[in-house]
């Protein structure tokens, strides 16, 4: 229960401490993923339980990619509590848009020009070509978001329950792909966006994962600038990763992002009560930056990674998502789709006379599944 009682804490010292708490940069350990599983290792030495190893990863900045088999090692090797393995499942989220280890990456030499141009014009056909003679098809995206938006403050001497990353809510939703584009009540196909209130996850939440995304990126690419940058070794085989820089006056990259601003804090109330609360949105297409993974064989695209280039002084710092497609059977065929979606934002909140500035991170972790083949039935009935 939150005191109703005057605090004698002075203003200045209060918010000194109050940026403190709010500012979790100031507690991250940057880490390689060989340190982070030394450190994980030290503690399951010292007998921790798994509440405090996950407290342990939670701070932890990646500066390399945590790779799914990585992560699947790590979690076989060290028999790892729930909560730990939920927290080293957010930092490969969040780790998703760097390299991997060197250690981890194909040794072998980069593709010549030609080579290069053959495996783009490959992936330009997939793009174009391969995506749009899909079946229609129903499939159900489930989406757990995430936040760090602390649970609880108040001038009386109450601070946040917790600041890092913590499960916010699940959510599902059945997605339609028909005639060659996927079916959405949340905008045109392709765009990211804000969700509608009650109906999906605070946070970035994205569309057309199945098409439009991935063609938006080489259409972009062909007139930004695209260069190769590694093979990396994966389930599917040895791809080829490219990375890529389109810059504003060339991004097709849609955002409209909309959050919404809470009150003032005081004494008595909840930092996430959202009377008197106020909407404030991000649209554009800004310039943005990422990678590409490609099967040098075939083009299939089997993973993009985007990153948002929003100019400093916006509130929205980051919009940025990552796709992962894998061959899934619809109608008794095998097809390419997306089978996982990340997608993370960064809202910055300015000080107020009560609270210093801060910033609030949301992430969104979507599978795709229970892809099916959509069609109708027609029953001819003899007249009368």
């Amino acid at each position: 229960m939150i005191g109703k009682g005057k605090t004698s804490m002075s203003k200045p010292i209060l918010i000194a401490i109050l940026t403190a708490l709010f500012s979790p940069a100031l507690l991250a350990q940057h880490m390689t993923v060989d340190q982070l599983r030394d450190l994980l290792a030290a503690q399951k030495a010292a007998h921790k339980s798994d509440g405090e190893i996950a407290g342990k990863v939670a701070p932890v900045e990646l500066t390399e990619q945590l790779t799914p088999p990585t992560l699947d090692k790590m979690e076989a090797d060290l028999q790892l509590g729930p909560k730990t393995t939920e927290a080293l499942a957010l930092q490969a989220d969040v780790s998703g848009f760097l390299d991997p280890p060197p250690a981890e990456l194909t040794v072998r030499d980069p593709p010549d020009a030609a080579a290069r141009d053959q495996i783009m014009r490959k992936a330009i056909e997939f793009a174009a070509i391969t995506m749009h003679l899909m079946p229609d098809f129903l499939a159900t995206r489930a989406t757990r978001s995430f936040d760090d938006q602390p649970l609880l403050i108040s001038l009386g001497g109450w601070f946040p329950a917790q600041r890092d990353l913590h499960l916010a809510g699940t959510f599902t939703q059945q997605i339609t792909y028909r005639d060659g584009h996927e079916v959405s009540d949340q905008g045109p196909p392709g765009e990211v966006s804000a969700p509608k209130p009650q109906a999906s996850p605070d946070g970035l939440t994205t569309t057309g994962e199945f098409g439009p995304i991935l063609a938006t990126v080489i259409t972009d690419a062909l007139k930004g600038q695209m260069t190769f940058s590694h093979w990396e070794q994966t389930s599917a085989g040895v791809t080829a990763v490219f990375h890529f820089q389109i810059p504003q006056d060339a991004s097709h990259y849609p955002v409209n992002f909309c959050w919404i601003e809470g009150p003032r804090l005081n004494s008595y109330r909840h930092i996430n009560d959202m009377a008197d609360a106020q909407l404030n949105c991000y649209k554009g297409t800004p310039a943005y930056h990422g990678s590409i993974s490609i099967d040098p064989a075939t083009g299939t695209v089997l993973r993009i990674a985007i990153e948002s280039d929003v100019p400093p002084k916006d509130r929205l710092a980051r919009a940025d998502l990552f796709v992962e497609f894998g061959t899934v059977e619809i109608g008794g065929r095998l097809y390419t789709c997306p089978v996982r979606s990340v997608a993370i934002s960064l809202v910055r909140f300015p000080a107020t006379e009560v609270s210093p500035a801060r910033t609030m991170l949301c992430l969104n972790d979507a599978t795709f599944s229970n892809y099916h083949r959509f069609g109708a039935s027609v029953r001819v009935l003899p007249a009368h």
